[in-house]
């Protein structure tokens, strides 16, 4: 089973790298680390970072200097970190865990990106209200699908990876703006409504297919004017596939259809990019109930043929309910891709050492292909004691 600790390229200086990752690999037993390249927030608290316990930064700002020749002619390119005025800290990163004998990885969010969709509000997701959700840009769009294989493409290039981690790949909600502040209660089925996508780009491609978007369009609109006077019947249904393929008189499958259709495909260019055309693995974010990747536009069977592994995330999910959601995955999965899981070794989600260490040991019983660990820097130092523990427990 391999072992990674994913981290922020702000956890470590440069001059204490070379150390640190020797300790990684011959201390803690890890296998590996992945570096996240774009940053997740406004504000990160990293009270045992090697550098500054508190940074600033744009929300989406990438940590590596972007070489410009890979985004000749497009209007758009990573906007990058204050960090990289003087150095390139993912480049320094990636070259010292490659030394220390780590596996090396990159995180790269593909359709969440708060500074871009300022930027260029032509690229993010029009609402069935006529209004940009900023902070998400449209996998339809021709720009963002190139933008994102001509990133990963720079990366994969330029930097000592072994794989790609694929996040927020698809048509994401309302509700992962992580400052959204509101006094409506928004339901799974409100936020879907919310953030469903009628830009010029969705709308031509559900045209194409002889899809009536406008009646589609509409009906949302009209549903979402009533559930801002109250809750209405359908934003408090459960949002599940039954109920929402049959809306509209068989409208709302087509679209269904056309969007996981969408999603598929720009995965299939982005595993070309990384995959086909530079040997590299992709890993591409799941969800511990496959059967919900539809609302974000991802087809399960798609996603086994194309993506090496499926991380799921376990972060907040009691010991003893692990395990049937690992056995769904590996059901889902088959032997097409390999089932790799999320752990947080933080009491932000697990109670205690103990909890974090029986989701370990479910990992293992269920015998998963490998184990993410997130968190570094952001964690109390006693914690890292969690991680060794897990690694040797996972690795024993």
């Amino acid at each position: 089973m391999q072992v990674i600790l994913r981290a922020f390229v702000w956890d470590f200086l440069p001059e204490t790298m070379p150390s640190t990752f020797r300790r990684f690999r011959e201390e803690w037993g890890l296998d590996g680390i992945s570096f996240v390249v774009s940053n997740p927030s406004k504000l990160l608290f990293l009270p045992n970072a090697e550098g500054e316990k508190l940074r600033y930064a744009d929300e989406g700002a990438v940590c590596f200097r972007p070489e410009k020749s890979w985004y000749a002619g497009l209007t758009v390119m990573p906007v990058t970190s204050e960090l990289c005025d003087r150095r390139n800290p993912l480049r320094e990163a990636t070259d010292h865990a490659k030394a220390a004998g780590l596996r090396v990885s990159a995180v790269v969010s593909c359709c969440y990106n708060p500074l871009l969709g300022k930027l260029h509000p032509e690229l993010t997701v029009q609402n069935a209200l006529g209004q940009r959700l900023l902070h998400i840009l449209c996998p339809a769009n021709p720009v963002v699908r190139e933008f994102l294989v001509r990133m990963v493409g720079d990366l994969v290039t330029n930097y000592p990876l072994d794989a790609v981690e694929l996040e927020d790949l698809g048509y994401l909600s309302l509700t992962k703006a992580r400052d959204l502040v509101t006094d409506l209660t928004i339901t799974p089925a409100a936020d879907h409504l919310l953030s469903r996508c009628f830009c010029e780009h969705c709308c031509r491609a559900a045209l194409e297919r002889g899809i009536e978007i406008e009646r589609v369009r509409f009906f949302v609109q009209t549903e979402l004017e009533q559930f801002f006077i109250a809750p209405t019947e359908l934003t408090q249904l459960p949002l599940e596939w039954d109920l929402w393929e049959g809306l509209i008189e068989g409208e709302a499958r087509k679209v269904i259809h056309m969007r996981m259709d969408i999603v598929s495909s720009l995965l299939a260019l982005l595993v070309e990019q990384i995959a086909h055309k530079h040997d590299k693995r992709v890993h591409v974010e799941g969800h511990l109930l496959p059967a919900s990747l539809w609302q974000y536009g991802i087809d399960r069977h798609k996603l086994r043929e194309l993506a090496h592994a499926v991380e799921v995330d376990a972060k907040e999910v009691a010991p003893d309910r692990l395990p049937p959601y690992l056995l769904l995955n590996r059901q889902v999965l088959g032997d097409q891709a390999e089932l790799w899981v999320r752990l947080h070794p933080s009491e932000r989600f697990v109670p205690n050492r103990q909890a974090f260490l029986s989701q370990a040991r479910a990992c293992k019983e269920q015998k998963v292909d490998g184990v993410v660990i997130v968190g570094y820097g952001s964690l109390r130092r006693q914690n890292w004691d969690w991680i060794k523990e897990a690694v040797a427990l996972l690795k024993g």
